[in-house]
């Protein structure tokens, strides 16, 4: 791809870009999980989530439902990982429309994961806060991509 220096429009749409990501690690913190055990509504975050892979049922599952959990314990690490991949891309990608494309397809896998690993059926604050945020850094992503195809205006021909 050819490298192109950044104007102000780009680099504004390119750190919030990055605030979204950071964003997007801090939502991993609040509730992403709502289960129904024993009539009470228990939630748990993708961090406790986590923590339980080392620890063992920590999460108030039964036993028997903490083992058909347990399988799918490690593919939470997917919701930290694709925001730290999309904020490295932003931060570090100046010049290029790479980090666009990069972020899109974090995007794509971010919410494709929440769908399928949380399922809607168990969607909470975290996960769906997650969701919008997602499609927000989409549209933004596309913006920069069409950001970057225009040219600034040459006001040279009309001085003031």
């Amino acid at each position: 791809m050819n490298k192109m220096p950044e104007n102000k429009t780009r680099k504004r749409l390119r750190l919030f870009l990055c605030f979204c990501y950071l964003l997007e690690i801090v939502l991993c913190t609040f509730p992403f999980y709502q289960v129904v055990q024993d009539g009470k509504l228990v939630t748990n975050s993708v961090f406790e989530v986590l923590s339980a892979l080392g620890t063992g049922n920590t999460m108030g599952m039964a036993s028997d439902q903490f083992s058909a959990v347990s399988r799918f314990l490690p593919l939470n690490f997917i919701f930290v990982i694709v925001p730290i991949v999309g904020f490295f891309f932003c931060a570090l990608d100046k010049q290029r429309n790479m980090k666009n494309i990069v972020s899109i397809i974090c995007c794509l896998v971010g919410v494709v994961s929440i769908l399928t690993i949380v399922t809607v059926n168990l969607l909470s604050l975290g996960s769906l806060l997650a969701l919008l945020l997602y499609i927000l850094i989409s549209f933004l992503s596309t913006l920069s991509i069409f950001a970057r195809l225009v040219k600034p205006a040459d006001n040279s021909a009309n001085p003031k």
